[in-house]
């Protein structure tokens, strides 16, 4: 599957286009990282790769929503979102039925999902990037979700380098696909689709041919 992460800036998008393409470069950002840790020499067992994983999608996700804060209005903005959680959550049931086994795993996500949107609203951005508070929280949680012999180091390279890391790449990715010509609902998409002439009926604008 290939998504675009960047479009020409004088196209007309959807919020359902923008959200599709950044809800897979979030799960593409994670599986990185996870190879990430795993060559550092951290332990992440089957299990423990799902819920690190969700942290990591939380984390993206709110970065995302703060990122896009004065681009896109209340409405967009919260299209957006949920478009994205969403789609994450697909993402995760999917591999997760494929890795672990049959369960209703979307909810999980969902449920997770919420309560970390709520958390994550305590914590600030600063200049545009995530406070350390902001990363500290999203450190905590990827602790939890680790092994013991791995919960003195972990806090440390999330904070200092994988976070950062993974900020650093959605927020180029929000940049690239936000700068588009117009964001445009997927009803009014519709709409001009159906109003569309088709090629072969159009009228010609060669003088010798009309």
């Amino acid at each position: 599957m290939r998504v675009k992460s960047k479009w020409h800036k004088s196209q007309v998008k959807t919020i359902e286009d923008i959200g599709g393409a950044m809800a897979f470069i979030c799960w593409r950002i994670t599986k990185n990282h996870l190879e990430d840790l795993i060559n550092e020499g951290f332990v992440i067992e089957k299990e423990q790769v799902f819920n690190v994983i969700i942290e990591y999608l939380c984390f993206l996700i709110q970065s995302i929503d703060r990122l896009v804060f004065k681009t896109l209005n209340t409405e967009q903005r919260q299209e957006l979102i949920n478009k994205l959680a969403k789609q994450s959550a697909f993402y995760y049931q999917e591999n997760k039925t494929e890795r672990i086994g049959e369960g209703n795993h979307w909810k999980s996500f969902i449920n997770t999902y919420n309560q970390r949107s709520k958390d994550y609203s305590d914590y600030d951005f600063t200049s545009n990037e995530p406070s350390y508070h902001f990363l500290r929280y999203f450190s905590e949680k990827v602790k939890l979700a680790m092994t013991d012999v791995d919960a003195k180091w972990i806090v440390q390279q999330m904070i200092e380098i994988q976070a950062p890391k993974a900020f650093k790449k959605i927020a180029q990715s929000v940049d690239d696909l936000v700068s588009v010509d117009k964001i445009i609902s997927k009803e009014r998409q519709i709409e001009k689709k159906d109003n569309k002439i088709p090629r072969a009926k159009r009228k010609s604008t060669r003088q010798d041919l009309q």
